[in-house]
């Protein structure tokens, strides 16, 4: 049996079915999903209706993606020797390759490459495999590894069309991210992203002088009606109109909120209206501490607006730098022609042995891992929430979040907690992250701070957020 057909024939117990309606020829409404009523970033949280825009009646659309590429972008042109690595794939193993230029793996001082499992297993490379995971790959990444990565997207996001969307691998959605920057902003033109907003992508398109607009976020996400306002603002006043928003949408980092469907199919339907890519930066979403996985913008793309950023960074290894990005096969092969010219490819290593790795685990193993890491940090929320409800009661405001790695917290009585971060918690020996470096413009102060419990023992933690509430107590009476 297929990974893709043991992997759908379990994946219930995990998986959202509520995704599978999205397919569904009903007319039924789904029951609107609720936020949680303690929000406090900031202190709105509407019970939305889930809009009347249902994406099976959609009227198809062809999207003219030159619209969307940048005069750079658009001059890259293939790689003729990349372009013949691509080729051998197709080509039968037995083909003289006096057009390759690669080294002989002969003459590389690896036998055998074997990583023992925390199980005690073995994964061993050698032959074909430590061959592959030795040379060049075309740059669209290992093959084989895709294969696997098509099946876990059709089980998770719903059915794909391969011959209009692809995958490529790159150096964690990090890596993705950068080259759609890169690909399709020009200087000056807008885009929007939520406030607070992880500073790996804001940065990105800061080079290109981007009229960033910020959008606020309740505990379930970016508030739609603030993008409503602001496209129909601009398209009043005759503004650009931004090609893309960035989000974060599951266990987002800093403010750890997780949007819920309606909000995102009232997006998808803005983005559609206003013509705009959505870059959907989601490596939280196996960390959800949830029975059901939440419903993506993958999921609910019929026009094929959506470039999905995914990572194993969360739920393999970091270092292992391997990510993949899901897209509109046009807009995937404009990243490839950036590849080919940059980094070249994924790490050949680390895409062979993630390969092998899920080969070996299958559709159990696959998801008894997803399990293990969910429980792993859903353990470490409850206990910083039982040291933060203990200790800073009156002291701050949260609300609790419902997967990823980060707590984000508002200072009572602070105007901006830079200070407090910068001077009076590090004289502590406590390290946190500022509201404000977090924020879409880092030149306004923030009372709010990010809280990582995802590597703090269970005693740091205790001792940790006792020293931050006597920090407070110092700078407030200061």
């Amino acid at each position: 049996m297929s990974f893709m057909k043991t992997l759908k024939k379990n994946i219930s117990m995990k998986l959202n079915m509520a995704q599978y309606q999205l397919y569904s020829s009903s007319k039924e409404s789904a029951a609107v999903e609720r936020c949680p009523i303690d929000c406090v970033i900031p202190g709105y949280c509407p019970e939305e209706p889930i809009p009347s825009y249902n994406q099976n009646n959609a009227i198809p659309f062809k999207i003219d993606y030159s619209y969307f590429i940048n005069e750079m972008s658009s001059k890259r042109e293939p790689s003729k020797l990349r372009e013949i690595t691509r080729l051998l794939e197709k080509l039968p193993p037995d083909c003289i390759k006096f057009g390759v230029g690669v080294p002989n793996v002969l003459t590389f001082p690896f036998k055998k490459i074997s990583v023992e499992l925390i199980t005690g297993e073995n994964i061993n490379l050698e032959g074909e495999e430590l061959s592959d995971a030795l040379q060049y790959l075309p740059s669209v990444g290992y093959r084989p590894l895709i294969k696997i990565l098509e099946e876990i997207q059709e089980s998770y996001h719903g059915p794909q069309n391969w011959n209009e969307r692809s995958i490529i691998m790159t150096s964690g959605a990090q890596e993705g991210l950068s080259k759609v920057v890169d690909m399709c902003m020009r200087c000056n033109d807008p885009v929007i992203m939520p406030d607070p907003v992880y500073t790996g992508a804001v940065d990105l398109f800061k080079p290109y002088n981007a009229d960033i607009i910020p959008i606020v976020q309740d505990s379930c996400g970016v508030i739609v009606e603030e993008i409503e306002k602001v496209l129909a603002e601009r398209k009043r006043k005759m503004m650009p109109i931004p090609k893309m928003i960035y989000l974060n949408p599951t266990a987002s980092n800093p403010a750890g909120t997780t949007m819920p469907t309606h909000r995102k199919r009232a997006i998808y339907k803005l983005a559609c209206e206003y013509n705009m890519l959505i870059l959907e930066d989601d490596p939280y979403y196996y960390l959800l501490f949830k029975k059901e996985n939440p419903v993506s913008f993958l999921s609910m793309d019929t026009e094929g607006r959506v470039l999905r950023f995914d990572s194993f960074s969360k739920i393999m290894s970091s270092g292992l730098r391997v990510g993949f990005v899901t897209g509109p096969i046009t807009l995937v092969r404009r990243i490839e022609l950036h590849m080919q010219t940059s980094s070249m490819h994924t790490s050949s290593l680390s895409q062979v042995l993630l390969y092998k790795l899920l080969s070996h685990w299958g559709k159990d193993g696959l998801i008894s891992h997803f399990m293990h890491v969910q429980n792993f940090y859903k353990q470490k929320l409850d206990h910083m929430m039982s040291a933060i409800k203990k200790n800073l009661n009156g002291l701050a405001e949260w609300y609790e979040p419902n997967g990823g790695m980060f707590l984000w917290l508002k200072i009572i009585g602070l105007n901006d907690a830079k200070q407090l971060v910068a001077t009076r918690c590090l004289d502590k020996l406590i390290i946190l992250a500022p509201g404000y470096a977090l924020s879409a413009n880092t030149e306004k102060p923030s009372p709010y701070i990010r809280i990582s419990y995802s590597i703090a023992s269970p005693e740091e933690v205790d001792r940790g957020i006792s020293l931050l509430a006597e920090a407070i107590r110092e700078e407030l009476s200061k």
